[in-house]
């Protein structure tokens, strides 16, 4: 019975595999770029004040973080005043991105 279920169905079952394996890779593998969080400047913020406090959550050196951050929000100098927006190169906790599956896959 199975034997003539594969004879007749063979290339739909093959064909329905490969289309569910396809899917689920580029799934796995196509996303946006990530969401960066946004701080808001308090009074006596540095750019670098800003690396130590966000050290860890971001994989570059500080000085790479202060760079990064000067270039994304486009600053001419990197003096920062109260009150301004920047955006930083630590993921958003509301976004979730492959990189939280690789995390759980690190913890078994």
């Amino acid at each position: 019975m199975l034997t003539q279920i594969w004879n007749r169905c063979s290339y739909i079952i093959i064909l329905f595999v490969l289309s569910f394996l396809s899917a689920g890779y580029l799934f796995l593998t196509t996303g946006s770029e990530p969401s960066y969080e946004t701080v808001k400047v308090s009074k006596g913020d540095t750019l670098w004040t800003l690396a130590e406090k966000f050290e860890g959550e971001y994989s570059m050196t500080r000085e790479e973080f202060i760079k990064w951050v000067g270039d994304e929000n486009n600053l001419i100098s990197f003096s920062i005043e109260p009150g301004m927006s920047l955006v930083v190169p630590v993921e958003s906790a509301t976004y979730s991105t492959h990189s939280d599956i690789q995390l759980a896959m690190n913890n078994k």
